[in-house]
């Protein structure tokens, strides 16, 4: 039974570590492409499809319905006389979201027939990307195989140690028995027993406990950086927008999504959030954007959503503020507020806490 259950523990872990190293080998792949496709050969290309697609999931436990949106877009390019197609905008997309405003700001973005240009490998002309560059998406997949990999490996390093302890712990247990019956036939014959010190046995715990403070402060340090890197630039510009030129513009998309979540208690909260999409136009070209603040909370309370819509109807005139190095890069409130501090916050408050585990928590636990 015990080989049963050792067997069981092992195949359980490699399964988990094994899928999160297919999805850390991805993910760095995409990072890779991405990185490299910003020096690819660029060449003109024509949308084929172009549409949005809504898909609705219902939790059998709970009853709450989730919607996802999504977009599908091909666009075919020719390379050495040769036709394909890609669906790819850029490297680490993701598949769909709650927000619908994304899914149609990606269709407005590229319409069927429309004209566009994509980046290709030399070396491998089918694959190709819209939007070359790294994107902050990229690093999703390699940070979702890293969710499943390090705790496959802890568990591992857990179970091995506690493995390879229990011969000790058998045999410190038979000698702490035999110590036991000789002090008692000692006590009979009235020889008194010697004084040893006590010494408190080794415990597998004495191992794991500092590897596990380790790895949970190394885990909250790296969150905390991701989330203040991703808080200071927005903050950054969140202040730039500030001094960026504007040009009007006009909503074309707008609406208030519901999103209901139900706790162990059956309690259900229900966040709302305004989506909207709108068009401007810089140098003759035409933009389209979603973004209404840097920093800004995706979802609060239903007439917080319901103020914003109301600002931001369809068919309404609006001042849009673009980067002038990168037009597709707007906003409609410039400036920072409160919004914009709890990435950077939550951020701070990670950080200080994983080096305080490092710092203390760690010594503590391997002394």
């Amino acid at each position: 039974m015990m080989k049963l259950t050792v067997i069981g523990v092992a195949i359980a872990i490699g399964l988990v570590g094994a899928f999160g190293l297919y999805l850390l080998g991805l993910g760095l792949r995409n990072v890779g492409r991405a990185a490299a496709s910003s020096h690819w050969p660029r060449t003109a290309a024509k949308v084929v499809r172009s549409e949005t697609r809504k898909q609705r999931d219902i939790d059998r436990k709970t009853g709450a319905v989730s919607v996802i949106y999504s977009a599908d877009t091909v666009i075919q390019y020719e390379v050495a006389g040769k036709q394909y197609s890609t669906n790819l905008i850029h490297f680490g997309q993701t598949l769909g979201s709650g927000d619908a405003s994304e899914a149609e700001l990606q269709r407005l973005r590229y319409p069927v027939d429309g004209e566009a240009s994509v980046s290709y490998d030399s070396s491998q002309p089918w694959i190709a990307a819209a939007r070359p560059g790294l994107h902050a998406e990229a690093f999703w997949l390699p940070g979702a195989g890293l969710a499943f990999l390090l705790p496959a490996a802890l568990a591992l390093f857990v179970f091995l140690t506690a493995f390879r302890a229990a011969p000790q712990q058998q045999r410190d247990d038979d000698e702490f028995r035999k110590s036991v019956e000789t002090a008692i036939e000692n006590g009979r014959r009235g020889i008194a027993p010697p004084d040893i010190p006590f010494r408190p046995p080794k415990d597998a715990s004495d191992v794991v406990a500092p590897v596990v403070a380790g790895l949970m402060g190394a885990v909250f340090c790296g969150l905390g950086i991701l989330a203040l890197t991703s808080g200071a630039q927005r903050m950054w510009r969140g202040a730039a927008s500030e001094h960026w030129p504007s040009v009007e513009g006009k909503v074309l998309f707008s609406r208030v999504n519901a999103s209901e979540t139900r706790d162990s208690q059956d309690r259900r909260d229900t966040t709302f959030s305004p989506q909207f999409v709108y068009t401007y136009e810089v140098d003759g070209v035409k933009h389209f954007n979603n973004r209404r603040r840097f920093g800004q909370i995706e979802g609060s309370g239903e007439d917080w959503a319901a103020d914003i819509a109301a600002r931001y109807r369809v068919g309404k005139g609006i001042r849009v503020y673009y980067f002038p190095a990168d037009p597709d890069v707007a906003v409609l409130e410039p400036g920072n507020n409160s919004e914009g501090l709890w990435l950077p916050g939550v951020g701070l408050v990670a950080l200080l806490f994983g080096l305080a585990a490092l710092i203390w928590i760690v010594p503590a636990a391997a002394r």
